[in-house]
């Protein structure tokens, strides 16, 4: 008889192989969002219509404080990471996101040296904050974090987006009006992109979150691509979820390109009010750029000092380190204070259904102390030390010893620190 030896660890590491691509001009494309919008007015073009409508119209105009929270406010996230090997993005690679997700909306970021005075002194600091769910839509316990062992990817171009429909082996989204969505898994485009998100009030509720390329979330060195890998692309998509463009406005036209226009211009029905958007032709004669410099298009790689073009030819020059840039990672430090105003209102106003979720809140039935196993790693499975992969999927012949390897699921609200296994 074989001798078995009970060995039990809480194991969370799994592989799974990315290529690793540095700046759009190598193959990345650091942002899919408006490939997206194009897409949705191609296949429904009653969207550009209405869109086109929706552009001479705009809220009541307010003082400047009234478009800002009146407080701290925090949403509600869960993160679906879909992957052959799901657990290789571990808890504390999402909460390493999630945390830094909070210190670069509130604008207390370190690594903001590389910002001249003239920008610094509109720097804009938000009180959006985020947090991991811990209620499931059906009221259960949660940590905010759900696997899903799959090889399906995202796709940008399709109007059904398969990494977020179950169904074709995704996760399907909780509730979008209680919780922003984040989905983490491989760009199955073919295009290299690293994230793209919904604008408020467009597309389908199947859709509406952000999905970000797992070599760009978090920080970890196993997976991660050099140049992408300081969690800033969660920060730059979830800027287009909370209403802002990209700097130069996205409309090719040279220097006159407007960043802070109608939502409409994207598909969404969010109404942005005349303070924060200034509509042609209701007597204006140009456009409302908000506190970001003229730009003609996009900024990649990681410069330094001023970079002045024919739009912005004197010092400061370009606003490259702006979150809604395509900077690398290194360079991204801040968000404008018109930015955050006009996040601050869509939230108050577009997505105001999140400030009252109850999705961070822990259910009271909640067990302090409860654990199960769920998945075998020894035999059948396999695991990660360091960045190389053990695979146990034969079984041990006989004669020989096996030492039984599982993963342990936290079902209570109680850290748990040793588990006995019998």
């Amino acid at each position: 008889m074989k001798k078995i030896t009970l060995s039990f660890f809480l194991v969370i590491l799994i592989t799974f192989t990315f290529s690793q691509t540095k700046n759009k001009e190598s193959g990345t494309n650091r942002c899919g969002t408006m490939i997206r919008v194009e897409n949705m007015f191609r296949e429904d073009p009653r969207l550009k219509k209405q869109a086109d409508q929706l552009s001479t119209i705009s809220s009541p105009g307010r003082s400047v404080n009234a478009y800002r929270t009146t407080s701290i406010v925090t949403i509600p996230v869960v993160v679906h990471i879909i992957l052959p090997n799901p657990n290789f993005v571990t808890d504390a690679d999402v909460q390493w996101q999630i945390d830094k997700l909070n210190l670069d909306y509130s604008g207390l970021n370190p690594d903001s040296a590389n910002i001249p005075p003239e920008f610094q002194a509109v720097r804009g600091h938000s009180q959006i904050r985020f947090t991991l769910a811990r209620r499931t839509p059906a009221g259960a316990l949660t940590n905010g974090i759900e696997r899903i062992s799959s090889s399906v990817g995202s796709n940008v171009n399709s109007s059904i987006d398969p990494i977020k429909r179950t169904a074709q082996g995704g996760a399907d989204a909780w509730d979008p009006d209680a919780y922003l969505n984040f989905w983490i898994g491989i760009d199955g485009s073919g295009q290299g992109i690293l994230g793209y998100a919904q604008f408020p009030s467009s597309g389908s509720p199947a859709d509406d979150g952000v999905f970000i390329n797992a070599i760009s979330w978090g920080n970890n060195p196993c997976y991660t691509a050099a140049g992408y890998n300081l969690g800033r692309t969660a920060v730059h998509e979830t800027g287009h979820y909370l209403g802002l463009l990209h700097i130069w406005g996205d409309d090719g036209s040279a220097c006159t390109g407007d960043d802070f226009k109608s939502l409409s211009s994207v598909g969404s029905s969010c109404i942005l009010p005349a303070g924060l958007f200034n509509p042609a032709g209701q007597g204006n004669t140009a456009a409302d750029i908000g506190d970001t410099p003229n730009q003609s298009s996009e900024t990649t790689n990681c410069p330094s000092g001023f970079v002045t073009n024919t739009c912005s030819p004197t010092p400061p020059g370009k606003m490259y380190q702006d979150y809604m840039d395509y900077t690398q990672d290194a360079c991204y430090s801040m968000f404008t204070k018109k930015q955050v105003e006009r996040m601050e209102w869509v939230l108050d106003n577009c997505r105001s259904n999140l400030k009252t979720s109850i999705g961070a809140t822990v259910p009271g039935a909640a067990p302090l102390v409860d654990a199960s196993p769920f998945q075998s790693v020894s035999p059948g499975g396999s695991e990660i030390i360091g960045c190389s992969s053990f695979s146990y999927l034969s079984v041990v012949p006989c004669p020989g010893n096996l030492i039984p390897k599982v993963r342990i699921r936290n079902n209570g609200l109680n850290t748990l620190n040793t588990v006995t296994v019998g």
